[in-house]
């Protein structure tokens, strides 16, 4: 839990040395970034909630065992998993895209940005797939890197369309995490997520300022 808020002090810390008091402003104000059009809010909140459920309709249209409910009830696990969310996106966004995206978009332009943030925000969580309990422990290290890239692309995207909001990100952020929490997703259901990751990064992808599309 005091590991989650790595990037949030270095970037303090980065941003106060390059830029004094005043940088440290502008970057705490990034997230009052709020006055967009609507359905960028919708972008940030559905996108990972449709997936998962897709996906576990796909599992049970195939084969699978259905779920015996599709939502999980609220217990004394899932609330203070979702309310810690507030920690993590504060802790967590206003290093990677506060600090980091605009930083790497200079040399390396939206998309490279968006990749090369993804690398870095997986690799980041890596010591977490060596401790019991955690949501990392046990999984794929290669499947976590790609998926938390697409995310990172997608979010990017949002970024730039909102003229720099890191409010936004910390929607997709916390959202997408909390579905995860609420949503009963057969494991096997997992199969069919990645190909739905790729189109999301496509649609993020061709709505990137200056897209080749």
């Amino acid at each position: 839990m005091l590991g989650i808020g790595g990037p949030l002090v270095s970037s303090a810390i980065l941003t106060i040395k390059s830029s004094g008091l005043a940088g440290l402003c502008g970057l705490l104000s990034s997230t009052m970034i709020w006055r967009f059009s609507p359905i960028w809010y919708l972008f940030a909140v559905l996108p990972i909630g449709t997936i998962y459920l897709i996906s576990t309709g796909l599992n049970t249209l195939f084969g699978g065992e259905a779920p015996k409910r599709l939502l999980n009830r609220p217990s004394h696990r899932i609330r203070p998993a979702i309310m810690g969310q507030i920690w993590v996106v504060v802790g967590e966004e206003f290093g990677w895209r506060g600090f980091a995206l605009p930083r790497l978009y200079e040399m390396f332009g939206w998309l490279g940005s968006g990749l090369i943030l993804g690398i870095i925000w997986a690799v980041w969580h890596l010591p977490l797939f060596f401790v019991r309990g955690s949501n990392q422990y046990g999984s794929s290290l290669t499947r976590y890197v790609l998926v938390i890239t697409m995310w990172s692309v997608f979010m990017t995207m949002l970024y730039s369309r909102t003229g720099g909001s890191v409010l936004i990100c910390m929607i997709f952020h916390a959202a997408s995490n909390v579905w995860g929490f609420v949503m009963n997703v057969p494991e096997e259901a997992s199969r069919y997520e990645l190909p739905m990751y790729l189109a999301l990064t496509v649609v993020a992808v061709v709505l990137l300022p200056g897209s080749m599309f």
